[in-house]
């Protein structure tokens, strides 16, 4: 004899609203910045722990690197790279954020645009930054900075390094903060996407 059972599906009200509140504010927060021209000005992404970033080409001009500390979601102290960039197109951009939220899992922010992206006034805090790189003029040096008991101030003077431009290939960079003055984000995709935990 066969048995029919009938299982009825249940939605946890709490959790679901608060993801869909989310999203829309995330989203709502996009629009914003970006507005109907897809122009930004004075854009800052932080506070929010490391996020990715990759893209297939960067070109840029007034480059400067210099070491820092900051904060990341693991430590309120941490190495990181500052990065600074008069302005810079990205070709191929693509920045992810995964936010791992308590019974669902994990779900990334990916924000991706096919076309080239412009960015004036470009500074950039990463942990680890992978690329093939190119200078034109380029200058690397180690500064004396003498009895500079502040670590931060210590550390982003000791070593410098600067380079009139810059183009970075294959970049991906493993990044804890990013402000740009203005940028230009045509073919602009946000998608949300469900990691299985595992």
């Amino acid at each position: 004899m066969i048995e029919h059972v009938l299982v009825r599906g249940r939605t946890v009200k709490k959790r679901f609203f608060i993801a869909l509140i989310s999203g829309f504010l995330f989203l709502g927060a996009l629009l914003t910045f970006f507005g109907a021209g897809g122009v930004a000005y004075a854009v800052p992404i932080g506070g929010v722990g490391n996020f990715s970033v990759t893209f297939d080409k960067l070109v840029g001009d007034g480059f400067k690197l210099y070491g820092g500390l900051g904060e990341s979601g693991e430590a309120k102290q941490t190495p990181i790279f500052v990065n600074e960039l008069d302005h810079a197109t990205i070709y191929g951009l693509h920045i992810a954020k995964d936010f791992s939220l308590p019974g669902m899992g994990t779900l990334r922010v990916n924000i991706t645009s096919d076309k080239p992206v412009k960015i004036t006034g470009l500074i950039q805090k990463a942990r680890t930054i992978r690329a093939d790189a190119e200078f034109n003029k380029m200058t690397m040096k180690e500064n004396y900075v003498g009895d500079v008991k502040d670590p931060i101030k210590k550390v982003s003077k000791e070593f410098t390094q600067d380079s009139q431009s810059i183009t970075l290939k294959n970049g991906s960079l493993d990044t804890t903060y990013l402000f740009q003055k203005a940028i230009e984000l045509p073919g602009l995709k946000v998608s949300f996407q469900h990691i299985d935990s595992k």
